[in-house]
């Protein structure tokens, strides 16, 4: 999303006496909205924590089944965390302060610490004791003016360990530094001095040889980071957006491309979240436009156009051996998550069940044309072989593993996923794992075998909330049977906040 035009609009919302009288959390609601979330055990992780209990150390979790010896490393999670102050609470999923998680594997041993993210926001708040700017889906009255993206950035997305650093990352501003020893922050990461504030998005690829991709907007412009193996920029661009002032998530890397899909969402600042008029909404008359630029030069590219729909994460995208390039992404029709379901959930209230499909796009290079094939199941949170991104023809990655919710259970929301899900993207082949009612699946990775190289010589790692036990449960799968369900289990003592994205790093 055009990071001026958010900016501008959290700063005019301050200004909408109607919006505020909505969208300003009363001591009264939040008591309401905590009694409706302890009255609903699935959605007890939503309650979020506040300062005293943003650090959290678990030195051993309740082990269950065989952990292996050579599955060595940290595995991070990421998301809105901190959702009250002061009798406050936020309206929207994605304005709560981000809190990573990083779970520590060493041959069979498992351990778990969880922290608050020390952004300025955070800080401030803190120390004023109560909300202090306007964020995504919540008006606050009466903070400082919003200097820059910064000022109101959560820091609440994902969480990647490169070069010997945690990134902890929101939509539209820096990417925060956290030591990996005791994450602690660092500080928000200037790229380059003249760069420092530019929007870095949540969603970067590391190629296999190490380089780091991503992209951030700015109104009618975007830009192109390449950080190298080492930590240090190896290049910057920028250019123009075909679709100034949408939103932007997440991008593809393949040899020479980068992939970026800019859905048509328009956000309007003066109309509430929620079940009034709607503030998200696509763009009426405008398609979905897949942008595709060379890595080299981001002046050379191009742009298709496929029908309008809501895209927030990308599989993977590869060159074919006939010049085409073939991406995998998740699309939805329309954008009532983001506008509804968000704000649902934090009013401790069902969700409605939505249709997010994986899809298929060939887009031919030389001729412009594309071609869609939607696969069936609503699935979210693709993810692929990280040793094959930025890899084309034989090399690509042929197997999709997503979270997946293809049943409905009476008396749950329908829109949280409850299961996982591995496609073979040639053939529409799946292999899927049911935790059942009471469980919501969170994002899982494919985390490979040390010495092997098939992409089912791998682990699938990932957490899960268990409304029976009212914990947070870490999972460990075999990729080659997911069907059989998890060879391995790790209980932690209580309900994390429920993450949005993360990532394995190996020791």
């Amino acid at each position: 999303m055009s990071r001026r035009c958010v900016l501008q609009g959290l700063a005019a919302a301050s200004l909408a006496p109607g919006l505020l009288a909505q969208a300003q959390a009363r001591p009264a609601a939040a008591a309401a909205i905590q009694a409706r979330l302890a009255a609903n055990p699935l959605l007890t992780p939503l309650r979020g924590v506040d300062d005293a209990s943003g650090e959290r150390h678990s030195a051993r979790l309740v082990k269950r089944g065989h952990w292996p010896e050579a599955l060595r490393g940290r595995f991070y999670r990421n998301g809105p965390a901190l959702f009250e102050r002061d009798g406050q609470r936020y309206h929207h999923w994605f304005d709560g302060d981000g809190m990573v998680q990083q779970f520590t594997l060493t041959g069979g041993e498992l351990s778990h610490r969880g922290r608050l993210v020390q952004t300025s926001k955070l800080q401030a708040e803190r120390k004023a004791g109560r909300f202090l700017f306007n964020a995504l889906g919540t008006a606050i009255e009466g903070g400082p003016p919003i200097t820059g993206p910064d000022s109101v950035n959560p820091a609440n997305t994902n969480a990647l360990e490169h070069a010997g650093r945690v990134l902890a990352m929101w939509e539209g501003g820096s990417a925060y530094g956290l030591d990996p020893a005791d994450l602690s922050t660092q500080g928000p990461v200037t790229w380059r001095a003249d760069l420092a504030g530019l929007p870095f998005t949540a969603h970067p690829k590391v190629d296999a040889a190490g380089h780091l991709w991503n992209i951030g907007t700015m109104g009618r412009h975007l830009v192109v980071w390449q950080v190298g193996p080492d930590g240090r920029l190896v290049n910057f661009q920028h250019g123009s957006s075909p679709y100034p002032g949408g939103m932007v998530h997440d991008m593809a890397v393949t040899g020479r491309y980068l992939v970026v899909p800019l859905p048509p969402v328009k956000l309007d600042f003066a109309r509430a979240v929620g079940d009034g008029p709607r503030r998200f909404a696509l763009d009426p008359g405008e398609p979905l436009r897949i942008l595709v630029m060379d890595k080299a030069d981001i002046s050379r590219r191009r742009v298709f156009e496929l029908p309008p729909q809501m895209v927030f994460h990308i599989g993977n995208a590869h060159e074919a051996g006939d010049g085409t390039v073939v991406l995998s992404f998740i699309g939805a029709p329309d954008v009532s998550f983001l506008d509804r379901g968000a704000v649902a959930l934090m009013a401790g209230e069902r969700m409605p069940a939505g249709d997010s499909l994986l899809q298929l796009a060939r887009l031919d290079m030389t001729t412009g044309r594309v071609q869609v094939e939607q696969r069936p199941g609503n699935v979210e949170f693709p993810r692929i072989d990280p040793r094959r991104i930025g890899l084309g023809g034989p090399a690509a990655a042929q197997w999709l593993l997503s979270g997946a919710g293809w049943k409905r259970f009476e008396g749950r929301d329908g829109g949280l996923l409850h299961g996982i899900q591995l496609s073979h993207l040639p053939s529409g082949r799946l292999q899927r794992f049911d935790y059942g009612a009471q469980v919501i699946a969170e994002e899982h990775v494919l985390v490979p075998k040390p010495g092997r190289s098939g992409e089912l010589d791998a682990w699938v790692l990932g957490t899960t909330f268990d409304a029976a036990q009212q914990a947070t449960v870490l999972n460990l799968l075999e990729a080659a049977d997911i069907a059989a369900g998890p060879i391995a289990q790790a209980v932690l003592p209580d309900a994390l906040p429920l993450g949005f994205h993360g990532n394995f790093t190996a020791a």
